[in-house]
């Protein structure tokens, strides 16, 4: 090959990389403003929208023309886990089950930009917020029989007549009312609210610590507790069943080493510990107080046959507490769940929930108690247990709220919840409203002071729940 076309070759080649450079360059360069997370995104569902800079991010509640900051000027790493991103699509998870989906947009919307941040008392805005925010995004209308449109009509000629504030919260109490949904609350200034007379207590009505108390020193040789009685267990007397209350599915962090203060003490002491953790930090301590807990809990049951797991008296919390403490009583990974949220006429896609088993797992029976106080994320857990057929259920369904609490905002000022998210068995069962149904059913009352003076029938302390389980594991589980 002569030298000259050697040279040739070598300048048409420097000229192809070099045209190959100049269009990555370019393209690089087109691409770079979707490379960070920087920008406005809408998030689908949930009526919201995030603007992130920096690292640093304002919420927005969000209707078809309002725009109310939820939060603003936030540390995204300290309220989110970043799940995936690409180009314009973004997934965060808030320490949930459920994780969020948004897409970038060019720039937030004008009635955004121009919020006015002043408060706005009109009857009538604040109203359409409230109507619009139900509208697109509670899931439950035909389930609680409520015609909204009608109420929107019916609502016209009252609001013309509202005077002030408090006819305003009236107005908007009833409507929420009607609708007798645990996850829809309304929260306004302190001097808005009906004071009720507080008189003494009634020895004949009995508290949900009474009736706790009453159990573990009736029933169990001797207990524990950890963090305030969140968590308390025991083996039963004359029998090898271990037994655990759960009171709450929050609170687990081990913040407190301490477990011998008052329960005033230890509740300063865990708050103030609290107070210093990010959102994402203290939902990651709950998991690791479970974690720190369970471990415990089993080694001291270990030798039982069977366990207990007592959640009547369990009015909620974080589901991602309820389902880790799940993990330690199965044995094998499933599909447990499925949830979706509610977004104008349809739904955002649907998500699936996987259970895996804890390192350390519980190998006895295992049956769990419920009432119609379990409510929320007590509820989740025991929709978990659906998937697993060896864990039986006993006592009356429980309470039908398992969406998470999706909160708004007012131009007023004022806040409300409501629910957005549709929980199913893997099969599409919903259970809103009916609850958990038990496989062994005992008739508690829906009214919470009834069901807890109910186990104090006869001047004799009895716990039917405990005994119909003995009875059954007694008797060849039949």
């Amino acid at each position: 090959m002569s030298l000259l076309k050697l040279k040739s070759m070598n300048i048409r080649t420097q000229l192809k990389l070099s045209v190959l450079l100049f269009i990555i360059l370019v393209s690089c360069q087109k691409t770079l403003k979707n490379k960070t997370i920087d920008g406005i995104w809408v998030q689908e569902g949930y009526g919201r929208m995030i603007s992130i800079k920096d690292s640093i991010y304002t919420y927005f509640n969000t209707t078809e023309n309002s725009c109310i900051p939820l939060i603003s000027n936030g540390n995204i790493t300290h309220r989110f886990k970043i799940v995936d991103f690409k180009d314009d699509k973004l997934i965060l998870n808030p320490g949930g089950i459920v994780d969020y989906h948004f897409k970038r947009i060019d720039k937030l919307p004008e009635y955004c930009i121009n919020h006015d941040t002043n408060k706005n008392n009109s009857p009538e805005l604040n109203f359409g917020v409230l109507w619009n925010t139900f509208d697109k995004h509670y899931a439950f209308f035909e389930q609680r029989n409520i015609d909204w449109d009608s109420v929107k009509i019916e609502s016209q000629e009252k609001l013309n007549n509202i005077q002030s504030n408090k006819e305003l919260y009236n107005f908007f109490a009833d409507i929420l009312n009607s609708f007798n949904d645990g996850h829809i609350r309304l929260d306004v200034p302190d001097s808005l609210r009906v004071k009720n007379n507080i008189s003494k207590k009634s020895d004949n009505i009995k508290s949900k610590k009474e009736v706790i108390n009453d159990i573990l020193s009736t029933y169990l040789n001797s207990f524990k507790g950890y963090n305030n009685g969140v968590i308390q267990w025991g083996i039963l007397k004359n029998e090898n069943i271990g037994y655990i209350v759960v009171t709450d599915m929050n609170n687990f962090s081990n913040y407190i080493p301490n477990q011998d203060l008052s329960v005033k003490q230890f509740d300063k002491e865990y708050e103030k510990v609290l107070e210093t953790k990010s959102g994402i930090t203290q939902l990651d301590d709950e998991l690791n107080g479970v974690n720190f807990i369970m471990n415990r809990v089993l080694s001291d049951l270990v030798e039982t046959k069977s366990i207990i797991i007592d959640l009547r008296f369990n009015g909620g919390g974080y589901e991602i507490v309820a389902l880790k403490l799940l993990s330690y009583f199965i044995k094998e990974q499933k599909h447990i769940l499925s949830i979706k949220a509610k977004k104008g006429n349809n739904y955002t896609d649907v998500q699936e929930h996987i259970l895996n088993p804890a390192k350390n797992v519980y190998q006895g029976k295992v049956t769990v108690l419920t009432s119609h106080n379990t409510a929320s994320a007590a509820e989740i857990f025991a929709l978990g247990t659906m998937a697993y057929p060896e864990i039986k259920r006993f006592g009356s369904s429980t309470n039908g709220i398992f969406s998470e609490i999706l909160w708004k905002s007012l131009p007023n000022g004022w806040e409300f919840s409501l629910s957005n998210e549709v929980y199913s068995d893997p099969k599409g069962n919903i259970y809103e409203i009916s609850g958990v149904p038990p496989e062994y059913k005992i008739d508690y009352s829906k009214n919470r002071t009834d069901f807890y003076n109910s186990f104090y029938k006869g001047n004799k302390f009895k716990d039917i729940g405990i005994d119909k389980i003995v009875t059954w594991h007694n008797t060849g589980n039949r």
